[in-house]
């Protein structure tokens, strides 16, 4: 039937003018496209039309050709299309004649608020040491005031909100309803939200709270209490925290009102609520028949197996929430039907759909062109991805745009194909089966360009229904590993994201590769200790998971039971022959080799000196030993005693054993993967000892044939490859100490060089003064000497002499010093020598601690009046922006300095 209020006036043929009704959105189908438009009713017309808004929003084509007519749509309208109307519910939910003669009458909302009988005053407590928050109300227009005045005054009239005169104030704001015409009352709480203390949040996860729902659970009721949070009373310390300013839009008087039960925008009121709601529920007794209630905050859920059940159920609650002093809406109310809408789902026997509203608003999305604004989409998007295969994939290309760091979004060619792909997969979304725990799970898994995909299943019938899609991306170390162990990661991440639906039921996993077998015998060369115990822990010791190999490459296949083929593809010796640095590389002994030798690296410091060194034996001689560079790390020595033993074998067939798991898993493991990215991590970092790698890398290949096993260092048993060990250790660490480098102290020769021979002092006339001063005589050779037949040294050779004799030790400024003064006298000469020392290129890279050492606890306060300061910040009530004080002190005077800051950054202080 038509709604009985949007019309038209249209004109027909015949010139008459008429009403033209318009019925509720429909959902049609353009050739494989599907859309929702509403379509006027006209009962008089011979054949459906297709209006021209309609076609013209599809931008159609009509194309007369010889013998025919087509009509064109291009495919990119086909989206906007199917944007065109938002569904709408029913202005007024009819309730049903048999629940409204039941159902105690003050239930259903009215004027008058609810309030919860049972609840005790909520306690709002504060962080220790926040302090009171002061937001000015920004200004607001004189008919957003008058808009939200009748709601004032009515929450005054009941006691919603008192005045008061509170230290705290945050603003408020109107905002239009959809209606354009009546206002809704939003208080910005953010401030109080930041200093009061977080509360756990125990609210049910929507993903995973339609698990309950059974095939057989066909009726459902869904109730939503109106205005939930104010059948909370606030305790009365707590209410003066919500404060905000009113004034008067008809009489002018301003005012301070703050709210006497739990508001909306208050980051805890989700959670206090549900909590309290749940708590009375408990007490509430169900009727007999089969059924389960579903509570999300404030939005509940009835499902039964009959429509009578159903109605029992639904006054049996409806009475309960009412006599406890909770308030129904009867406008939103969905009463015993077949086929509902909860929390964004579409919700019918045994399976839940994306509601079409949710869908509507994420298709009228236009193209972002913000980080901000695509950021937003993408969270809106978020919410659909159980819905759509391969999620994760659409939409790289534009979470790629988010990367390039730009404020505006420049769009390519892939991004815009992304986007439009989504919102046509979007409105293709499948219907998904609800969880039944009483039917065993199918998981198929695999992965994708570094993305976990998989899909959970259930049997319908003879056939598999999809529960969810999942999509998740690999963690950047995972995404490095060969495409087996890939694999792997997206099971246990699959694994884990099915275990919310199923419950602890069995899931049959179904994947392409030798799980089990790849991270048994591969997984050690790879993983951390601790990521190998967590993924051994959800394959092995839960007894939830069954992997079952298979060749199926695809979700369609899949879930459409197309026959399985005997799997071809061996991924120990795909591994093995991809990523060892030689294909023919073995980590077992072979029985024919020529010989078995055992390398060793050391590293040790002694005497405040890293020592290194390496060796390679057998079990009872020494093949090649040699002391390393000082400063080499073990395992850069390893590395190097790996490689020599491959050159010493070179066109040999030899087992060499090592204690380095790291050389082992470069050989075996990484060595080709780092070598092809051109030796960079996982990170896009480069590896440490580049190198050296490189040259094991090439090393390896020249043994005519070769196995490298690795084994325990420092064991005391009694077998080959433990003594050979024991052997390579001790000599690598024996050889470091052979090759020491014999350490001689520099000595002075005591001849100091001060004049080329025949050239005569010139003395200064700040020379001579201090010549006379020390009584000093001038020789016939020109040189000064006191009575101690010390020199005296002319100014313009002082800087050279010094040189020449702190070139030869190296000595500091005070040995130095002491040394020269012994023998020669000379203006500034102790100044002139720390300059020396001070700037000797040699000194500062073997000393860099050459500074002045500060004296703990004692603050230098200088020599004069503004030489120091000592600068901080302090935190001011904030206002005009500014919320921190920069305070300057002198430290002589005490005098201090002080400048407002908006924030407490270094630069402030700059």
């Amino acid at each position: 039937m038509p709604e009985d209020k949007d019309f038209v006036t249209v004109v027909g043929a015949m010139g008459r003018h008429e009403k033209a009704f318009f019925l509720k959105p429909l959902e049609y189908e353009l050739g494989k496209q599907m859309g929702i438009h509403r379509f006027l009713y006209l009962p008089g017309s011979p054949r459906s039309l297709l209006g021209r808004d309609l076609l013209e929003q599809l931008e159609a084509e009509i194309v007369f050709e010889k013998g025919r007519v087509e009509l064109r749509v291009k495919e990119d309208r086909l989206i906007s299309a199917l944007s065109l109307v938002l569904i709408q519910t029913d202005s007024f939910n009819e309730t049903l004649p048999e629940i409204q003669d039941q159902v105690y009458p003050g239930v259903w909302e009215s004027d008058v608020p609810g309030k919860a009988k049972n609840a005790a005053p909520i306690m709002v407590k504060l962080k220790p040491g926040e302090k009171p928050v002061k937001v000015k109300q920004y200004p607001l227009r004189i008919e957003d005031r008058r808009g939200i005045k009748d709601t004032i005054d009515k929450f005054l009239k009941y006691g919603l909100l008192v005045e008061c005169e509170s230290e705290y104030n945050t603003p408020i704001l109107p905002i239009k309803k959809p209606d354009g015409k009546s206002y809704r009352l939003v208080q910005d709480l953010r401030a109080i939200n930041r200093i009061t203390e977080d509360i756990h949040p125990v609210v049910a996860n929507p993903y995973t709270l339609l698990t309950k729902l059974r095939d057989k659970l066909v009726w459902f009721t869904v109730l939503d209490l109106k205005d939930a949070f104010f059948c909370l009373t606030l305790a009365p310390e707590s209410r003066n925290l919500f404060a905000f300013e009113w004034e008067n839009p008809d009489s002018g008087r301003k005012v301070q009102l703050t709210w006497t039960v739990l508001p909306q925008g208050f980051k805890n009121s989700p959670t206090i609520f549900g909590n309290q709601l749940a708590k009375e529920l408990e007490s509430w007794e169900a009727p007999n028949s089969a059924g389960v209630l579903l509570q999300y905050v404030d939005d509940l859920l009835i499902a039964t197996e009959d429509r009578g059940s159903c109605i029992q159920w639904t006054v049996s609650l409806l009475n309960f929430l009412g006599m406890n002093g909770y308030r129904v809406s009867q406008q939103k109310a969905q009463l015993v039907q077949t086929h509902v809408t909860y929390l964004g789902f579409e919700i019918s026997g045994g399976q839940r759909e994306l509601g079409t509203e949710r869908k509507e608003a994420i298709c009228r999305t236009p193209e972002p062109q913000t980080v901000k604004e695509l950021r937003t989409f993408l969270g809106m998007t978020g919410w659909c991805r159980l819905w759509i295969n391969n999620y994760g994939l659409i939409v790289r290309p534009l979470y790629d745009l988010i990367k390039d760091n730009c404020i505006r979004l420049i769009w390519t060619g892939e991004a815009r194909a992304a986007f439009k792909k989504f919102k046509m997969e979007l409105m293709r979304a499948p219907a998904l089966g609800l969880p039944d725990l009483s039917k065993p799970f199918w998981l198929y898994s695999y992965e994708r360009q570094g993305m976990a995909l998989g899909v959970l299943a259930q049997k319908l019938g003879p056939y598999k229904r999809a529960v969810a899609y999942f999509s998740k991306q690999l963690d950047e170390v995972s995404k490095g590993w060969p495409g087996c162990l890939r694999a792997v990661a997206a099971v246990i991440m699959n694994i884990q994201e099915a275990r919310k639906f199923t419950m602890g039921q069995k899931i049959t996993v179904f994947v392409s590769h030798t799980v089990s077998a790849v991270l048994e015998q591969k997984g050690a060369h790879w993983l951390s200790p601790q990521r190998f115990l967590k993924y051994q822990a959800i394959l092995v010791e839960q007894d939830d998971v069954e992997i079952v190999i298979t060749n199926i490459v695809n979700p369609a296949s899949f879930l459409s039971d197309a026959p399985a083929e005997p799997v071809i593809h061996d991924c120990l010796e795909t591994m093995e022959t991809v990523y060892s640095s030689r294909p023919d590389l073995k980590e077992e002994p072979m029985e024919d080799a020529e010989e078995t030798w055992f390398t060793d690296g050391s590293s040790f410091v002694t005497q405040g000196q890293r020592k290194a060194g390496y060796a390679i034996t057998t079990t009872q001689q020494v093949i090649e030993s040699k002391p390393l560079p000082p400063g080499t790390s073990a395992q850069k020595a390893e590395i190097v005693a790996l490689t020599r033993a491959l050159e010493l074998a070179a066109g040999k067939r030899v087992n060499i054993w090592t204690d380095s798991k790291y050389a082992f898993g470069v050989v075996h493991a990484h060595g080709a993967i780092w070598k092809e990215r051109g030796l960079l991590t996982a990170q896009g970092k480069q590896i440490k000892h580049a190198e050296e790698i490189l040259k094991l890398l090439e090393a390896v290949k020249q043994p005519e044939k070769v196995a490298i096993m690795h084994c325990r260092g420092h064991q005391r048993g009694s077998t080959d490859f433990e003594i050979g060990n024991r052997l390579a250790d001790k000599e690598a660490r024996r050889e470091p100490e052979r090759g020491q480098v014999e350490v001689l102290a520099l000595i002075p020769d005591g001849k100091i060089q001060t004049l080329e021979k025949g050239q005569a002092p010139k003395y200064s006339k700040e020379d001579l003064k201090l010549i006379e001063d020390l009584k000093g005589k001038l020789n016939v050779d020109g040189w000064a000497h006191l009575k101690d037949n010390r020199v005296v040294m002319p100014s313009n050779l002082v800087w050279p002499m010094v040189l020449g004799e702190h070139n030869k030790t190296h000595w500091g400024a005070d040995a130095l010093y002491k040394l020269l003064n012994r023998v020669l006298v000379a203006r500034n000469l102790y100044t002139t020598i720390r300059q020396v020392t001070q700037q000797c290129d040699t000194c500062m890279r073997h000393n860099p601690n050459t500074g002045n050492r500060v004296t703990f606890g004692v603050i230098d306060k200088g020599n004069y009046s503004g030489q120091l300061w000592q600068i901080d910040f302090s935190e001011l009530p904030r206002k005009g922006g500014y919320c921190y004080l920069l305070v300057l002190t002198d430290m002589i005077s005490g005098r201090p300095e002080a400048f407002p800051c908006q924030t407490n950054k270094a630069r402030r202080s700059g």
